[in-house]
């Protein structure tokens, strides 16, 4: 696979403040209303929220549609061609640098581009419906390849001065030109860190028209993955004083008090306390926390089949905190949520390479490239 020029629009930097917007995974949870309508870039990812009010699927496409192309026309964003461009996060403790750059699709149906996570049915239809209709990507998906094998240093071919730079939280924001030819590198493997729904709607697009899509290609090494919790509605039949004894049939069961490190443990918080479980050893672990969740909770104690596609399994991202979690139980929307361990990167390859999957939401990327610095259009 080799990387080819973005030929993206890039957002011009002085309209910065205006256009950028969080994860569409926290902005039901984290914003209020007067906090949305300075988000602009809303109009396009979820104008139901931005306008607060329902929008049928055609009046949801017609807007995102036309707000890019007054992005176009205002010159808010601007086409680039004919180079690459680098993407820096830094934070006090931590810096990594990714290549921006278009791949085809035919490498993530030829498994060339892996997954490592189940998706969830319905984000998979809803987004290839929405490339379909708006002709766009403005969320470039986040891959990484192992930098065991290909001797790669971005940080060295960059210019000194960046074209935009911010700060989001904890860290910095800063983006590249380069005048290197990154054409002639082949990454024979890449790695899908974020974006697992989008892809997998690039792929259900017409891909005889060789369908090409924006990425941000970053080092394995400089990588970070955080736990993606859960928290979970018992089935309506199920009975809620059987689930101790049950959890003893699988797992070493310690109960723990709330300042006892608990984010260092496999964690579940049921009827207000915090229980420390260990999978017993004549149960073969799967590796990570979320998956034995899935295996033995889910579907060995709660008959829950398919957590892809059932609305009492809540995918709670770690931005949202412990507090959350817990509230979740003591409020009665769940029943129970877990508090889990990160899965190792080194677990995210082997998933990949031998074409398992883990379950949707396994993983967290953080820090991740932000939506609204560059625009693809996907056919033109």
């Amino acid at each position: 696979m080799k990387p080819l020029i973005p030929n993206t629009y890039v957002l011009n930097n002085k309209y910065l403040q205006s256009i950028l917007s969080p994860s569409t995974d926290i902005i039901d949870y984290n914003f209020s209303s007067d906090q949305i309508h300075k988000l602009n870039l809303l109009q396009i990812l979820r104008p139901d929220v931005y306008f607060n009010k329902n929008l049928s699927d055609d009046e949801f496409y017609e807007i995102s549609k036309n707000y890019y192309q007054k992005l176009i026309n205002k010159d808010i964003i601007y086409k680039s061609e004919d180079e690459y461009f680098l993407y820096r996060i830094d934070s006090k403790d931590h810096s990594q640098t990714g290549l921006i750059s278009l791949l085809n699709i035919q490498d993530y149906l030829n498994n060339n581009i892996k997954p490592h996570e189940k998706i969830l049915v319905s984000k998979g239809k809803e987004r290839a419906e929405q490339l379909s209709k708006v002709k766009f990507q403005l969320c470039p998906i986040y891959l990484f390849y192992d930098d065991q094998n290909i001797d790669l240093d971005l940080d060295i071919h960059h210019e000194k001065k960046p074209i935009i730079k911010f700060k989001s939280g904890n860290y910095t924001h800063s983006i590249y030109k380069t005048k290197t030819d990154f054409s002639g590198i082949n990454f024979k493997e890449l790695y899908i860190a974020d974006g697992h729904h989008r892809i997998e709607g690039f792929a259900q697009l017409d891909v005889e028209k060789d369908t090409k899509f924006l990425a941000i290609i970053f080092p394995k090494s400089k990588c970070s993955n955080m736990a993606y919790d859960r928290s979970v509605k018992f089935p309506q039949d199920y009975k809620k004083d059987s689930f101790i004894s049950s959890l003893e049939k699988y797992f070493h069961v310690e109960e723990l008090r709330y300042h006892e490190n608990i984010d260092r443990f496999f964690v579940i918080y049921f009827q207000g306390r915090f229980i420390k479980i260990d999978l017993k050893k004549e149960f073969s672990s799967n590796g990570a926390d979320c998956i034995d969740f899935a295996e033995f909770i889910l579907k060995e104690i709660l008959n829950i089949e398919d957590e892809t596609n059932d609305e009492r399994v809540e995918f709670v991202p770690p931005t949202l905190g412990t507090d959350y979690l817990i509230n979740q139980v003591d409020t009665g929307i769940s029943d129970i949520s877990t508090i889990m361990r990160p899965v190792s990167m080194d677990l995210v390859i082997d998933y990949s390479k031998n074409k398992k999957f883990m379950p949707p939401k396994a993983t967290w990327f953080d820090p991740k490239p932000l939506d609204g610095l560059f625009f693809y259009n996907i056919i033109e």
